[in-house]
């Protein structure tokens, strides 16, 4: 009987929320305007979104299997320390690497469905440079800090790609990532990086380049 009782109460109390709602208003007179204000809103917003998602289109480049898309350059500035000139397109870039080793990741866009259908090709954008330890004692106690250059200027809570990731794609859009992990860094080696259907490629152009590469293998 207590339930029933309290779920009496509970009735009561929603009938008096709702007599007063009534006797506010209504005629219903401000409904039309409210669903008019947020639909205008939710506009305004999905077109914001639509903004976003264009900037994030326009830093992917066409992925063209063979295609040069960098170099790498490397100058020792101290002990496990190396400043990286980095090339791809006009502007080189300096970046400051630590540890014995580089990676650099690149994310990729796959089209799916109509967009395949219609010849869309697939897209890629160079995403980040990080050094790395070859000691494990050493890596762990840098693995929460940020020893790595992020190559585009969007933060991750605005990356599409990564939101398209994390919702695990779509019909239209599939997202993939490509890798080239773990090539010693070596005073003066200087690198090409060439893009397929499939990864990227660390081209050695020169001879301190091709030793880091037998290193490493």
């Amino acid at each position: 009987m207590q339930y029933y009782g309290l779920a009496g109460l509970v009735l009561v109390i929603v009938a008096l929320i709702l007599l007063a709602v009534f006797r506010a208003g209504w005629r219903l007179g401000w409904l039309l305007p409210w669903l008019k204000g947020n639909l205008l809103l939710l506009g305004v917003l999905f077109a914001g979104a639509l903004a976003v998602v264009a900037w994030e289109l326009q830093q992917f480049k066409t992925l063209e299997p063979g295609a040069n898309v960098a170099t790498l350059e490397f100058r020792k500035l101290g002990p496990q320390r190396f400043e990286l000139i980095f090339t791809a397109g006009a502007e080189p870039r300096s970046i400051i690497l630590e540890g014995d080793m580089w990676q650099l990741d690149a994310q990729v866009l796959r089209w799916r469905g109509l967009g395949h259908a219609i010849g869309l090709q697939d897209g890629y954008r160079l995403h980040r440079l990080k050094g790395r330890y070859m000691a494990l004692e050493q890596q762990r106690e840098l693995l929460d800090e940020e020893h790595a250059g992020v190559l585009h200027g969007t933060p991750g809570w605005r990356d599409a790609w990564y939101w398209l990731d994390t919702l695990d794609g779509g019909a239209l859009l599939e997202t993939d990532a490509f890798v080239v992990r773990f090539i010693p860094m070596a005073e003066g080696a200087r690198f090409g990086i060439e893009i397929g259907e499939t990864g990227l490629t660390p081209v050695p152009m020169n001879r301190q380049a091709m030793n880091a590469m037998q290193r490493s293998e």
